[in-house]
């Protein structure tokens, strides 16, 4: 077995210098784009004016974050492709959703972010609602993702942690004020070709060093000692779903599916491209291909740690997600190595940018609204921006102060399936959906999730309480995860029921809103785009 250690590279000289540069384009970029924008939207949405050849660099950039890249290699690692069910697989899942049944009304409605939808659909009360969690969610995973940034670039040169988690906030910070959607989304485009380069890089040293991909795929197996390949449950004898079998192994699998790939169709920090969209034609083609390349690219880290395992490499539990970090210090050579690093930087940076412009945009844009209500355009702009720095500037102290607990922050965005899932879809095809239901379901949701957590915890925590796994110092971090995820599910199904049934029983003391457009135009019913 080969020896897990990561220490200094060797090129450290290299990564820092090409971080220097990549900082310089996009400060570049964000003082170039700052001539367009005038009014919020031009700064939210890029003047509703993104193309497909932005469009798509930046959904597939700003979802293939840290987490996606060197956490799915992880898990891979661990478990094989029952592992990353919930990344790539849900989210991929998820840009088809939104392509073939949301993308169509939702750029056709003209609103200028989702919360825009909730408020009109609903009420106040539950745009406040689906604002709150949207915020929460963003924040965290802003934070994550400075953190996660602040580990690679501490890890690969030596430089200071703290500092670089602070220069990455300032640089963001400076651009996304200046710049907004239009330069974030063709630092995106950057971002995107990176990734794509980074990968490319790797990927065949390390099938070289298994024997080639024939090889790989005849021989390929992982930590868990499950069907490598298997997407689906399989026999409890063979391992059920990651180990679990009976109710909580199909609570499990269903988790693995719907925390992001139903819990993210209504994600503000997506569906920001679709607003900003230049048409409804580029919207949906967008997410469509936005999705075949995001399992594509998905499947390569996927394929590194799989491989990995079967090259010898004892990582330790804790740290499966420096896989993909060591394979770039010990496989790779010096430039290649390089520019793996810098596309993890890049794909970092999309991310942060665009989680920094989206809560932004909800605190100016909505936030504001709610306080001061017939704001211009102009007034909307002057709070974004005021909104930007104190953003970033809170997501710094999250990643500085408590980098070892953002995951519990990031893991608020899949409160959403639990919440908010079921009024945002029915809210676009049930006429009948009431904001008194779309409550009822909100709070409902949250309780069955929390109590469910309870239920199901003891459960967990004994399917997990084996030595190797205690010793590694992960048993009751993973117990609470599996216990999370299981109780979205329960969650989400009252969340349906409880949005029907109360909006049934409402209809007279509160009558339903009908889905209109930004004019207040009732919106053509339509279930798929194509629909006639």
């Amino acid at each position: 077995m080969e020896e897990f250690v990561i220490e200094v590279f060797e090129f450290a000289h290299w990564i820092l210098g090409a971080l220097v540069l990549y900082i310089a384009i996009i400060l570049f970029m964000g003082f170039k784009y700052a001539g367009k924008i005038h009014v919020s939207d031009d700064l939210a949405l890029a003047g509703r004016g993104l193309t497909l050849p932005y469009m798509i660099p930046s959904i597939v950039a700003t979802w293939i974050c840290a987490g996606a890249i060197m956490g799915a290699a992880g898990e891979a690692y661990l478990f094989g492709f029952q592992g990353v069910i919930f990344d790539p697989f849900g989210p991929v899942m998820m840009m088809f959703l939104v392509a073939i049944f949301f993308a169509f009304r939702l750029r056709r409605s003209g609103y200028s972010t989702v919360v825009d939808f909730f408020n009109s659909r609903y009420g106040k009360k539950m745009g406040i609602l689906y604002m709150i969690v949207q915020i929460m969610s963003a924040t965290g995973w802003l934070g994550g993702q400075l953190v996660a940034l602040g580990i690679i670039v501490n890890l690969t040169t030596g430089f200071s942690m703290t500092v670089a988690t602070i220069i990455a906030t300032v640089v963001v910070i400076v651009v996304t004020y200046f710049g907004g959607l239009w330069a974030l989304s063709r630092i995106d485009a950057i971002g995107f070709i990176l990734i794509i380069v980074g990968l490319l890089v790797m990927f065949p040293v390390v099938m070289g060093e298994v024997g080639g991909i024939s090889n790989f795929m005849l021989t390929a197996e992982n930590w868990g000692e499950l069907p490598t390949f298997s997407i689906f449950p399989v026999a409890a004898d063979e391992g059920g779903y990651l180990w679990y079998t009976g109710v909580l192994g199909i609570m499990y699998y269903l988790a693995a599916w719907t925390s992001l790939g139903l819990g993210d169709i209504n994600n503000q920090v997506l569906l920001q491209r679709v607003l900003a969209a230049k048409d409804e034609k580029t919207a949906i083609k967008g997410f469509m291909i936005s999705g075949f390349l995001y399992l594509i690219l998905g499947l390569i880290p996927v394929s590194i740690g799989i491989a990995m395992f079967n090259y010898g490499l004892a990582l330790p539990l804790s740290q499966t997600e420096m896989l993909l970090p060591w394979v770039a210090d010990y496989l790779l050579s010096p430039w290649a190595g390089t520019i793996f690093i810098i596309s993890l930087a890049a794909a970092i940076i999309s991310t942060v940018g665009d989680n920094c412009l989206i809560v932004s945009t909800l605190i100016g844009h909505n936030l504001y609204e709610y306080v001061k209500p017939g704001i211009t355009q102009e007034e909307k702009l002057k709070a974004i921006r005021l909104a930007i720095p104190i953003v970033g500037l809170v997501a710094m102290t999250i990643a500085l102060l408590f980098g070892t607990v953002y995951k519990l922050i990031v893991f608020s965005g899949a409160i959403s399936l639990a919440t908010v899932v079921a009024s945002y879809v029915l809210g676009f095809f049930w006429k009948r959906a009431n904001s008194t239901g779309a409550v009822a379901s909100f709070f409902g949701g949250l309780t069955v999730w929390v109590t469910s957590f309870i239920i199901l915890l003891p459960y967990t925590r004994e399917a997990n309480m084996e030595e190797e796994l205690i010793q590694a110092g992960v048993a009751m971090d993973w117990a609470i995860w599996d216990a999370l995820y299981m109780a979205l599910i329960p969650a989400a199904i009252v969340g349906f029921i409880l949005l029907i049934v109360v909006s049934l029983k409402t209809q007279h003391s509160d009558p339903p809103k009908p889905f209109v457009n930004i004019k207040g135009e009732k919106m053509e019913d339509k279930l798929f785009f194509w629909s006639k």
